[in-house]
């Protein structure tokens, strides 16, 4: 039985009721909570991760974490809220949001005044083991590139120039002077790595016979071959970084004498991003995207551009178009004991480079070429990484796939001057010719397709004891390149030079080039007290394969063994700021294979006329030719070396950096076409017996008297002639941002002094008669060819300001030519030998020739050449500017090249030039949409 007890009833309603009330509030705000997720990314869209969130309002607060994944879900009760973001204690992100349902919220994290520093738009010198220049996808959009040509402009030593996109842009660094196409191997030992996948190639034959024949034409200058990678048709709107190594490589790099261009893509989530440009020769369009799923380990990347360049806005009638488009997809797969990922970049690059004859200057109106160049090309890179501390590390391989198809298609319109007759056998002996018409048009077509296969695996592993750090690289690397091509097609009726000395010939009848290498390095760090040393010593072994057996390198093996020292020297203090000392040393060899071209020539046919019997009745005309064939193929020629010689002086104090760079260069065994000799012997038919009025079939060659004759000719064969040394002082200082107006100064420059010559003896005729007959005789010359010296003083200024609260960048660029200068070395006019119409050798001597015809093989020389021919200063100031607007939705970008411009006047031979007004400003801009 229950006591009615008066407190009993109170006390329960009353904490009965406050729980009801409680629980009720409770479950209330529970069924009121919604799931926000925050995504926070910086401002250059990557995944922001451990920045902290804040979320406050009048009734609640919340603080959560984001993950490694720039992730983080929290439940809220909706409202409005303000929200803070920060990062290292830093605030990123303020703003107010009102909460109403579950939705994913995407933050952006605002540059701040504290990361300034951070904003480079110049290109920083690397502090690793070897020189280089790291270029960020900041500075490119400052820099507002057409191709990859403008970005070398902030190499120290490189200025700015107007694009030049109707012609081969070929690399060219640590030199100056203009010296020619038998230099070219500094250009085509510049390696191109994109994602680790080499461009080069080792199978390009695009030429066309006048071409060989060395005479010049406005398709000659559009033809990339032996040279190395053509950078107009390297987009950078899909580039991340650049990194150009110019010092020593590591061994893993081969196949190189110059330096090695590092590109790498971008990868991860970015959001659409269109991109427009205009200038005076040019218009730009690029359009890109990435996607990345919440995990993160699945990245996609796409993205395809437009270039249409015209070399003077005014003509229609030549231009040059590039069309880019790539597909990049990047897979991560951890397991307990490592770590798998793979990388595969699909990509396609056309470059599309012709030109037409005007019809008002040629009344034909069919002189036209077009240079058409496609690649298409795919990359797979599986990388696996250990998990765990071991000895061994990691392993990566990486095949590689370029098809090319290349086209060259010219129409001309032939006029001969007189009679003319041309060869037509394809075999040695004598054969009769033909008389074309007067009058025809040759269509010529070049149909090239090489295809380049890389393999190249690398494995890294790691001993440390106690102390001393010990890391070691591992591997080899293949290449295999085959040019699949049809080659030269044209009507042998109608050829497209009347003069031509060659005959059609299909690539794909051309061996292939393969090449293989294996490398071995190790990186040892030891910490000796306060200082730090670092030793990369690596051997590389290359042999080229797949060669006929009478090859100076078949079967051999070259090395090349490098090494680079770094030595760190305890930090100290200046004026209570950190400061720290380092110098580098490095001593390498590099060499670089020759590649088709050099390997397997065009075979050289000589076509000597012995009748040549024109009569007025086609009926009876009679051409005979003797035809012979000679093969200047070289077995001789081997890989071109480079010796490299550095020292690097890098010292900072807090955020000011200096790097000063001193180096030496020497190759005497470049690639270069040479002089060769050789004799022939062939019949000149006499025809003053026939009756020319009485002929009823033309003259029987049988029945004909003749004399025999005896001659010597020089054609051209690939060699190891070319000496390029190389020597001269780089360097680059950086200030912090002045406080207040967010200022950096950047000073960076070089002395450069590159010296070209033939290292090799070379044959030369003389153009004369002699009693109506060619000149007999041919000499051997031990200096006849141009040796100059070229050096340059070059160094840039630039100022550049960062304004956070606008996000507004702009630089003034003050870049000076102090000096620039040739001078030809005296040339030695005396042969040292000289070869007879028999082909036989014999010493020359100056005296006992004088009086004689062989006295002619004295050439006289002109010292007025020999006079130092130097330019003084040359200033251009340059201006750039970007802005950013809707928290960088639109980033609109212009630029100002030699706004003002002064180039000192100088004299030669007493006569005063006067440069003033020899470059007009340029200018241009672009518009980025982050959509």
């Amino acid at each position: 039985m229950l006591h009615n007890d008066p407190k009993l009833p109170f006390k329960f309603q009353f904490f009965s009721v406050l729980f009801f009330f409680f629980t009720a509030a409770a479950l209330q705000s529970q069924d009121r909570s919604v799931t926000i997720t925050f995504d926070v990314k910086g401002h250059t869209f990557e995944s922001v991760q451990g920045s902290e969130i804040q979320m406050q309002s009048d009734e609640n607060q919340y603080r959560i974490f984001t993950n490694d994944k720039g992730l983080a879900v929290i439940q809220v009760i909706p409202g409005s809220y303000k929200i803070e973001i920060r990062k290292d204690h830093q605030l990123g992100y303020s703003n107010r949001i009102v909460v109403t349902k579950a939705e994913t919220v995407t933050l952006y994290l605002k540059e701040k005044i504290n990361s300034i520093e951070e904003v480079v738009i110049t290109a920083k010198e690397g502090k690793g083991l070897t020189s280089s220049s790291i270029i960020s996808q900041r500075a490119m959009q400052h820099l507002q590139p057409s191709s990859f040509t403008d970005l070398l402009e902030l190499l120290p030593g490189r200025r700015s120039g107007d694009p030049v996109l109707n012609q081969v842009n070929k690399i060219h660094l640590r030199e100056t002077g203009n010296p020619g196409s038998e230099y070219n191997t500094s250009s085509m030992g510049t390696t191109f790595l994109v994602d680790g996948a080499p461009l080069n190639s080792g199978a390009n034959l695009q030429y066309t016979y006048d071409f060989l024949d060395k005479t010049n034409n406005g398709l000659k200058r559009r033809l990339n071959i032996t040279s190395g990678v053509d950078m107009r048709s390297i987009s950078t709107d899909q580039i991340e970084s650049v990194e150009i190594l110019r010092g020593i490589p590591s061994v893993v790099y081969g196949n190189l004498t110059s330096g090695v261009v590092k590109i790498t893509n971008k990868s991860g989530y970015s959001r659409w991003k269109a991109r427009f440009k205009a200038d005076g020769y040019s218009k730009l369009f690029a359009v890109s995207k990435g996607f990345e799923n919440k995990e993160g380990d699945l990245k996609i990347n796409t993205g395809i551009d437009y270039l249409d360049a015209k070399s003077d806005p005014r003509d229609r009638l030549e231009n040059y178009k590039r069309i880019t488009a790539n597909l990049a997809v990047a897979r991560d797969k951890k397991y307990d004991k490592g770590t798998f990922k793979w990388q595969s970049h699909l990509s396609y690059t056309g470059s599309l480079d012709g030109s037409k004859s005007d019809p008002d200057v040629d009344l034909s109106a069919m002189n036209s070429y077009e240079v058409n160049n496609h690649l298409l090309s795919l990359s797979n890179t599986l990388t696996y990484t250990k998990n765990e501390p071991s000895f061994y590390r990691s392993t990566e391989v990486q095949a590689t796939v370029n098809q090319r198809f290349d086209k060259i298609k010219q129409t001309k319109f032939i006029q001969l001057e007189n009679a003319t007759a041309f060869p037509l056998s394809g075999t040695e002996g004598e054969y009769d010719g033909y008389y074309p018409q007067a009058q025809y048009i040759s269509d010529y077509q070049v149909d090239g397709k090489p295809l380049d296969v890389f393999v190249k695996t690398v494995s890294n592993f790691q001993l440390d004891y106690k102390g001393l750090k010990n890391e070691f690289n591992a591997g080899f690397d293949w290449q295999l390149s085959k040019n699949w091509g049809g080659g030269q097609q044209f009507d042998v009726y109608r050829p497209i030079d009347p003069k031509s000395t060659f005959r059609p010939r299909a690539y794909r009848d051309v061996p292939a080039y393969t090449t293989a290498a294996l490398f071995l390095e190790s990186i040892s760090t030891v910490d000796l007290g306060d200082n730090k040393l670092m030793l990369a010593l690596g051997i590389r072994g290359n042999s080229m394969m797949n060669l006929p057996s009478n090859f100076k390198m078949n079967g051999k093996i070259y090395a090349d063994p490098r090494a680079n020292l770094q030595w760190e020297l305890p930090s100290f203090e200046i004026m209570n700021k950190k400061s720290q000392l380092a110098i580098t040393l490095g001593y390498g060899r590099q060499s670089l294979f020759p590649d088709l071209n050099l390997l397997y020539p065009e075979l050289v046919y000589k076509d000597v006329q012995q009748l040549n019997y024109f009569h007025n009745n086609p009926n009876y005309r009679r051409v005979n030719y003797k035809t012979m064939i000679y093969n200047p193929q070289n077995p001789e020629i081997e890989p071109a070396l480079n010796e490299k010689f550095e020292a690097r002086l890098d010292f900072s104090v807090g955020l000011h950096q200096l790097s000063v760079t001193v180096f030496k260069e020497n190759m005497d065994n470049a690639f270069r076409s040479m002089n060769q000799y050789a004799g022939y012997q062939y019949k000149k038919y006499n025809t003053s017996g026939l009756n020319h009025d009485g002929m009823t079939a033309p003259p029987d060659v049988s029945t004909l008297p003749y004399q025999t004759l005896n001659e010597n000719f020089i054609y051209t064969i690939q060699r190891n002639g070319s000496r390029i040394d190389k020597e001269g002082v780089e360097f680059q200082y950086s200030s912090n941002r002045l406080p207040v107006i967010n200022t950096r100064f950047t000073l960076n420059g070089a002395w450069f002094r590159t010296k070209y010559g033939n290292s090799m003896p070379v044959y030369r005729g003389r153009d004369l008669l002699i009693n109506g007959k060619p000149y007999p005789y041919l000499g051997l010359y031990e200096g006849m060819e141009p040796n100059s010296v070229n050096e340059v003083l070059n160094t840039n200024l630039m100022l550049d300001t960062y304004i956070p609260r606008l996000d507004l960048v702009f630089s003034s660029s003050f870049q000076f030519s102090w000096y620039s200068m040739r001078k030809l070395s005296p040339m030695n006019g005396v042969p040292s030998h000289y070869v007879d119409q028999n082909g036989t050798i014999f010493p020359f001597n100056p005296e006992t020739a004088q009086g004689t015809i062989l006295e002619s093989l004295i050439i006289a020389q002109n010292n007025d050449l020999y006079r130092a021919n130097q330019r003084p200063m040359e200033m251009n100031l340059n201006l750039k500017v970007t802005k950013s607007f809707r928290n960088k939705a639109v980033v609109v970008s212009m630029f100002a090249s030699r706004l003002f411009s002064y180039y000192a006047p100088y004299s030669v031979n007493g006569v005063t030039i006067n440069r003033k007004g020899a470059q007009d400003p340029y200018f241009g801009m672009e518009i980025n949409f982050n959509l």
